[in-house]
């Protein structure tokens, strides 16, 4: 029996050996270089190609049964539309291969496989013929001798086990791609890729790294880019699960599309792929560009629906200084310091039906903002925000107008100027539906300071709803409510303010740097409008407005400088200093009236203070920005003694005083003439009375008695 067994070990052996030897000595019984023709002649049968083969072709067996095959310079000639041409060529192309264990173990143990020195041009010609088609063509005919010949195919194919797959290393160079569309214009160019790979086993993580250069010529905005990226790579080809770590990619974009004419970016991450359970980890993804870094992760599960979730975080950084480096011009703010710092987190959730961002916290120089937001029904989109901000101040983030000469916009068009107003978007408000609730602390715009700010508005099929807007301001309140209806071309209006104890002493200074108004200020305003500007608004505005101020100074009337300066040119008397530049106060002044298509009409106004009363009515013609109102003044007696500027005299006697003008040029004057006139009539009857005598004492005189008295003082005069 052992001597049985001894026999066969060394049966074995010697079949092991003659095996071994009949590899080591196949290179010399078989010369791979004369089968060149005919592997010519296959390929040209196949493709109608020509292929060259100018190297040689190597077979080499190692004493450890390693088998090396090179291919040294092939050239496959394109297609005869481009003669001039070649497809592809290759400098050298290797490749081992251990044969013992794939005999005894089914291990597919591939030593190394090189490439180098690759060319494949591509080409489309101005006619629109590439030189590929026709490999592409004869390929689907070969492959696809019969009609019925996918009618012979099992439907369901047997799962076959792959063997094992066992690579010592890759090395690839020199790899070139030319892509040249004549038709288009176009070249693009992947130059020197270079691809190193180390041993790669099933289920064990390997280094990979790549090199390359790309390059877009289109006439219009050529791009170059340089790239090269190192990760390790798992692969477990029987659970088909794959991971990706440490990855990282360095990359300078070059063309006129970047700012600077260059963009240098870096990235990294760690993922991880289950076909089986058809999900995508992204443990990590960053991105950094000079000072910005943006750090993801995300999840993907699903691949016909998928359901992705995930974190965003963007590292404090400056703006201004990161657009700075990228020879992005900023604006002149305000404020310098804006733009000078900001971060971001955020989470979000993406289904086929709905997109979610929560917790969305940003802080941008001394703002901070925190927010929900969600997308509904993506392909036809129901909008929801809330949002808080804690203080916001626009002015310093406003941009500083170019000192421009003041000839410069009067030389405008008035066509041209109400062209560039901006319009409603009225069919972006038809399809819109979104619910918006936002809170403001503090907030600065145009100058005015507002707290409290709230915000609730929402809109459905081109009908919004505004409910309301609030907020505080100058120790009162602002309230707003009303709807827009962007249904018709035109859309339609209904606004109703309410501005209650709002001071307008501090909020003026605030505004225009100057108290032009002061007083406390109710307001209210009913209006109905359409229009898809400004101008229209206005031109079209109809509704109800009231208005009451107390203990209030109202700047541009001067009423009483005015009153003072016509009787003082009128008597030629000087008008003292403290007569000058008075504005007018009232303890109380109300008013209301209707808008009519964009013109205030104002027929109740009422004023009083401890020095005058006045009525009035008018109309402020919002359309041509127009001011025209007729006052009724009527002094009190002790508003001033004769030595300043004689006014006594004027007490109770009503004053007309009209008010007339642009917003920006309001013209104001007493009628004193008739006063005057009024005044001297008086006067000289009286001395006719006394000369003359007429009426009664205590009686007023009639027309006929004035007429007769002053009969009487011409005869008197002329003798007749």
């Amino acid at each position: 029996m052992n001597k049985a067994i001894k026999w066969l070990l060394i049966i074995i052996a010697g079949i092991g050996v003659l095996f071994g030897g009949i590899l080591v000595s196949l290179p010399f019984i078989i010369d791979p270089n004369n089968y060149k023709e005919q592997i010519s002649t296959i390929v040209h049968e196949q493709t109608g190609r020509v292929l060259s083969i100018p190297g040689d072709i190597k077979l080499q067996v190692s004493p450890k049964l390693d088998v090396a095959f090179s291919l040294g310079e092939i050239q496959l000639a394109s297609s005869k539309e481009f003669p001039d041409t070649s497809f592809v060529s290759s400098k050298l192309a290797e490749i081992k291969l251990a044969i013992w264990p794939l005999i005894t173990k089914r291990q597919l143990q591939i030593n190394k496989i090189a490439l180098s020195g690759v060319q494949l041009n591509l080409i489309r010609n101005i006619e629109g013929k590439t030189n590929w088609e026709d490999l592409a063509a004869g390929k689907t005919a070969k492959n696809d001798p019969s009609p019925h010949s996918g009618q012979d195919k099992p439907k369901h194919a047997s799962k076959k086990s792959l063997p094992a797959i066992d690579i010592g290393g890759m090395d690839i160079k020199d790899i070139n791609i030319l892509y040249q569309d004549q038709q288009a214009k176009k070249t693009i160019a992947l130059n020197n890729f270079n691809l190193s790979i180390g041993h790669l086993q099933e289920n064990a993580p390997f280094p990979v790294s790549a090199d390359f250069n790309f390059s877009l010529d289109d006439n219009k905005q050529p791009l170059a880019a340089s790239i090269k990226t190192e990760f390790n790579l798992t692969l477990n080809l029987s659970n088909q699960h794959f991971a990706i770590n440490d990855f990282t990619l360095n990359g300078l974009f070059q063309g006129k599309m970047f700012p600077a004419s260059k963009l240098k970016i870096s990235l990294m991450a760690d993922v991880e792929i289950s076909v089986p359970e058809e999900k995508v980890t992204l443990h990590k993804f960053v991105v950094k560009q000079n000072e910005l870094t943006a750090t993801t992760a995300l999840s993907l599960v699903g691949f016909t629906t998928p359901v992705i979730k995930g974190t965003l975080k963007i590292a404090e950084y400056s703006p201004k200084q990161h657009l700075t480096q990228l020879g992005i011009p900023l604006p002149e703010f305000t404020d310098q310091k804006v733009l000078d710092r900001l971060s971001a987190t955020l989470g979000f959730s993406l289904n086929s039906d709905q997109l979610e961002i929560k917790e969305i916290l940003i802080q941008l120089d001394d703002t901070a903002v925190k927010a929900n937001a969600s997308v509904k029904n993506l392909k036809q989109p129901a909008y929801a925000l809330n949002l808080h901000i804690d203080q916001l101040d626009l002015d310093r983030y406003a941009i500083q107008k170019d000192k421009e000469g003041p000839a410069t916009k009067k030389e405008l068009p008035q066509e041209t100027t109400e062209k560039q107003q901006a319009t409603i978007p009225v069919h972006l408000l038809r399809g819109l539906t979104f619910d918006a609730d936002i809170k403001i602390d503090t907030l600065k715009a145009a100058k005015l300071t507002l707290t409290d700010v709230t915000l609730k508005a929402d809109g459905k099929d081109g009908l919004i709803q505004l409910q309301p807007l609030a907020a505080k301001l100058y120790e009162g309140s602002l309230t707003v409510t009303g709807q827009i209806d962007a249904r018709p071309d035109v859309p339609k209006m209904n606004l109703k303010k309410n501005l209650q104890g709002v001071q307008l002493g501090p909020l003026f200074i605030d505004l225009v740097g100057k108290e032009e108004l002061s007083g406390r200020a109710d307001i209210s305003v009913d209006v109905v409008t359409r229009g898809i500007d400004k101008a229209g608004l206005t031109r079209n505005a109809n509704g109800n407005v009231n208005l009451s101020l107390s203990d209030g100074k109202i700047a541009k009337l001067q009423i009483l400088q005015t009153i003072r300066l016509a009787k003082a040119l009128l008597s030629k008397e000087p008008l003292t200093a403290n007569a000058l530049s008075q504005p007018t106060g009232f303890a109380t002044l109300t008013a209301s009236g209707t808008l009519t298509n964009g013109v205030f009409i104002n027929n109740d106004l009422q004023a009083a203070s401890d020095l005058m009363k006045v009525t009035g009515k008018g109309k402020v013609d919002l359309v041509q920005e127009q001011i025209d109102y007729l006052l009724t003044i009527n002094l009190i007696d002790r508003i001033e003694r004769k030595q300043d500027t004689g006014l006594v005299d004027l007490g109770n006697t009503p004053i007309p005083y009209r008010i007339k003008g642009s917003f920006t040029d309001l013209q104001q004057s007493a009628a004193l003439e008739d006063l005057v006139i009024s005044k001297a009539k008086e006067a000289l009857l009286d001395t006719l009375e006394k000369e003359f005598g007429s009426g009664k004492d205590g009686q007023e005189k009639s027309d006929s008695d004035i007429n007769s008295l002053i009969n009487k003082g011409l005869k008197g005069l002329f003798g007749n």
